[in-house]
């Protein structure tokens, strides 16, 4: 792994500070003084000075703009990489366009930096000086302040020798350190031009490492499940002869003269069907038919009619609609003593006192048909409730309780990806949660389609594992690892969110919780075994 850098030319314009000019003949003098009785020859020295400075920015200028190798100031082709155990800083000084003074110099020093607070993760490469003439000749002496040139660890020397090329190589070597992979660490580029030592210099480029191993995602396709349905509601009171399960939907004359006609009962039905249905992206996924007989006559044969009318009515609402038998079922309820109750509690003509009694006979428990018919048998003869029985529970409240509830589910036709796509905005809540994953699958992953097809999953499936991982996932890949690591905290155990949380820990640089979640996985993932190879040891 390597980097390199384009430094736009104001981060070189900034890295220049005047150094204070001398006016002692004596190159040793001119480094230990740092005042100047000569007003004349201290403007002239700035002139220099800036003179240089001038030319420098030019000069960094033409290059960021003409040439497609790193550069800033005098540093051009930096490159950095990992060798083995070890980091190799490599990079060239070019001084062609460096204008010198006499009596300056500048301290050039890699630096790689954690990007931390703690001071420990810091680690300065050995340093080139720049020596103007003078300071050339002094260093050769040693006359310089030995304490500012032994707080370097000086690689080179060099006498810049103004108005010709001249070039110099850096290469050095550092042993690898752990810090040194974490998202924050950069290098950079210190320079020295005031004799007072690196932490005074001016650090004028940064350039991130980007050695934080190259991690890999797993995103986990959900199961295919049922798909959701919904749930239409509704009631009829299909009218049967007494005694009689045969259904009518005609209008008929009972043997008794009694007239039956569910027309518009079943047109009840047949209306709720057709509404369900009318989206031309759903189908009919089940018609449940439950029917509700009343407690007037012995339990096992209301049981018997309840059941045999709502089968009737089921079979023939499945050839009407063409429905095979497995979608439209049927079941019975032999005696409503459920609605019953709801009548007793809203009935405005019943006294409070027979409210209160009917209520004590309905809610007595009952274990089975024998226990039912117990309690028709009170009705019809205790004294308490004979006559109401007679004349308002019987004619009036049980026809009511003869009644059939519908239930009408639809789902989704089988679909493509394709279409799935563009009906995923609009209904969304008749998808599965793997439908949702094919429709994301259709756009590159990390891409504004992909990331909001993610975010439609997870709305309609919060509580969902897989759902959490996924957008984990997404989130990671984005950079944003505040909220992968709080969709993981609800994604599950699996492999694929074991690694998801390990590639969260090395994007915060805590690899040994990052090592920890690999292993979790490593036999049952590759990406998370090859995650595991990628971790500095």
């Amino acid at each position: 792994m390597c980097g390199t850098t384009n430094m736009p030319a104001e981060s070189v314009a900034r890295a220049w500070p005047t150094a204070a000019p001398t006016t002692s003949a004596s190159p040793s003098s001119a480094y230990h003084s740092s005042t100047s009785s000569n007003p004349t020859i201290t403007a002239y020295a700035m002139k220099r000075l800036l003179h240089s400075i001038h030319i420098m920015m030019a000069a960094a200028i033409l290059t960021a703009t003409a040439s497609a190798a790193s550069s800033t100031g005098i540093t051009r082709n930096i490159d950095f990489h990992r060798a083995g155990p070890d980091m190799r800083v490599a990079m060239e000084l070019v001084l062609d366009s460096l204008h010198l003074g006499a009596d300056h110099q500048i301290y050039v020093t890699p630096v790689i930096n954690g990007g931390t607070a703690d001071s420990t993760q810091r680690v300065a490469l050995p340093t080139v000086l720049i020596n103007g003439r003078n300071m050339h000749y002094a260093y050769e002496r040693g006359s310089l302040r030995r304490e500012i040139v032994d707080s370097y660890n000086l690689s080179a020397e060099i006498w810049r020798h103004n108005g010709r090329p001249q070039q110099h190589p850096y290469a050095e070597t550092t042993p690898m350190r752990r810090w040194m992979y974490g998202p924050k660490a950069f290098l950079s580029i210190v320079y020295d031009t005031c004799g007072c030592g690196v932490p005074a210099g001016r650090e004028i480029v940064k350039i991130p490492l980007g050695l934080t191993p190259v991690m890999r995602h797993a995103y986990l396709t959900p199961e295919v499940t049922e798909l959701p349905v919904a749930i239409h509601e509704g009631k009829a009171r299909v009218q049967f002869e007494v005694d009689r399960t045969e259904l009518h939907p005609e209008p008929y004359k009972c043997r008794n003269g009694q007239r039956i006609d569910n027309r518009e009962q079943l047109s009840i039905i047949y209306d709720s069907i057709r509404y369900a249905t009318s989206d031309p992206n759903v189908e009919i996924a089940r018609i449940d038919i439950c029917g509700y007989a009343s407690p007037e006559s012995p339990y096992s044969h209301n049981d018997y009619l309840a059941t045999n009318r709502s089968r009737a009515l089921a079979e023939y609402i499945g050839e009407r609609f063409s429905l095979p038998a497995e979608k439209c079922t049927y079941s019975a309820v032999p005696e409503n003593w459920g609605e019953f109750r709801e009548m007793v509690v809203a009935s405005p003509e019943l006294t409070d006192r027979q409210r209160a009694d009917l209520l004590e006979l309905i809610d007595a428990p009952a274990y089975g048909p024998a226990d039912y018919d117990a309690k028709e048998r009170t009705l019809k003869t205790d004294p308490r409730f004979a006559r109401l029985y007679r004349d308002m529970i019987l004619p009036k409240w049980f026809p009511r309780l003869r009644a059939t509830k519908f239930a009408i589910s639809t789902r989704l036709k089988p679909m493509s990806d394709e279409q799935l796509a563009r009906i995923i905005d609009t209904d969304p809540e008749m998808m599965s949660l793997n439908q949702m994953f094919r429709v994301a699958r259709l756009y590159p992953e990390g891409s504004p389609e992909f990331n909001r097809v993610i975010g439609i999953a997870l709305e309609h499936y919060p509580d969902s594992p897989v759902a959490n991982l996924n957008a984990a996932v997404a989130a990671i890949a984005a950079a944003d690892y505040d909220r992968a690591a709080l969709l993981l905290d609800r994604a599950g155990d699996s492999p694929q969110a074991e690694n998801a949380r390990g590639v969260v820990a090395v994007r915060r640089g805590d690899f040994d919780s990052a090592r920890t979640h690999f292993l979790n996985a490593a036999d049952r993932l590759p990406e998370a075994a090859k995650n595991l190879e990628e971790l500095p040891q």
